[in-house]
């Protein structure tokens, strides 16, 4: 796969967001048990909330050319996050 130098891909964030979804990941997978989430509830919650920053990076990236509102209401978007 041909990896553009100019996209999201070489970002520190996005990088970064990866990183943290992976540990997430791998903290939920060992400490999130039976016992204290019987309904895995809190482990959809957090790996879904860590998913879903590269998620809004890379669509942010992609809708960048398309206008500066749009841009704008991204970047509100991933604030909140």
């Amino acid at each position: 796969m041909q990896v553009n130098r100019c996209s999201y891909y070489w970002l520190d964030t996005w990088v970064l967001a990866n990183v943290i979804q992976l540990a997430t990941q791998d903290f939920c997978v060992s400490n999130l048990n039976r016992t204290n989430d019987p309904c895995r509830r809190q482990y959809d919650q957090m790996t879904h909330a860590v998913r879903s920053v590269p998620a809004n990076i890379a669509e942010g990236n992609s809708r960048h050319s398309t206008s500066k509102e749009t841009e704008m209401r991204l970047t509100d978007v991933a604030r909140a996050a």
